[in-house]
């Protein structure tokens, strides 16, 4: 998804250190695409598991009517679910970080090269990027990282702290994380937000997909620029050959 970016590499030299930056970094767009292609295979592994699952399940009911095989058969489902759902969870919130990393060193690396202003306020410009992914990267810090059960932040709520332990795995039978509960005489609500892997078509994997829109539209806004030259730096599109404009 995002090797098309390498192509619009932008290249600064620094005369006096001689030394040279490409933006974005030429060995970050490789490892985001390895991660985004290992998230697809969890969620097409999640697919796969749920469709066989289930049919094993309802071919056994039809055969043998209720069974504790089937109890069972449905309970180890749903720790592979969660296994997969953990690891999708992390991913994400490593493709962003490197996003995020990325775009704010071109912000800075730019800044300091050119006195002309190319980004006006980086971290504006992914704000609602990062809203999006707010439920994925909340679940991550008080569940998938390190339970609030065990590492509570001061605002985590009672609630909160005894949920992060019990959604490490949906429940039997279920898709999603974030809504088992011990009990519900609770007078605090859940700060966990309710997480499923299969929702990687329909609501995440767009997110990524604008976020290569948000890099793509700011790599051409500066090669339009460019080249860009004073006593210390030069600024220039690093492969002219192949840069494609919007």
């Amino acid at each position: 998804m995002f090797k098309d970016i390498d192509k619009q590499k932008i290249k600064i030299s620094n005369s006096k250190k001689n030394t040279q930056y490409y933006l974005p970094n030429i060995i970050s767009m490789d490892p985001i695409d390895k991660l985004l292609e290992a998230t697809k295979w969890l969620v097409e592994e999640a697919y796969r598991d749920w469709k066989e699952t289930n049919e094993l399940v309802e071919k056994r009911r039809k055969e043998r009517g209720a069974s504790k095989e089937n109890i069972d058969e449905m309970k180890s489902f749903s720790i592979r679910l969660g296994s997969r759902t953990q690891g999708y969870i992390n991913q994400l919130c490593l493709v962003e970080d490197i996003l995020i990393f990325e775009y704010k060193r071109m912000n800075d690396l730019l800044k300091e090269a050119s006195s002309i202003k190319l980004f006006l306020d980086p971290e504006e410009d992914y704000k609602e990027l990062k809203n999006r992914l707010k439920p994925i990267r909340t679940f991550r810090n008080k569940v998938v990282a390190h339970t609030a059960y065990t590492k509570p932040w001061q605002e985590d709520n009672p609630e909160t702290i005894v949920r992060s332990i019990l959604n490490l795995f949906p429940e039997s039978a279920k898709v999603t994380i974030g809504d088992n509960f011990f009990n519900g005489f609770s007078k605090y609500q859940s700060q966990l937000p309710v997480i499923t892997i299969f929702a990687w078509h329909e609501e995440v994997e767009p997110i990524f997909k604008d976020w290569k829109k948000l890099y793509l539209d700011k790599l051409d806004s500066i090669h339009k620029q460019l080249p860009l030259k004073n006593n210390e730096y030069r600024i220039e599109t690093a492969y002219p050959h192949l840069v494609l404009r919007q």
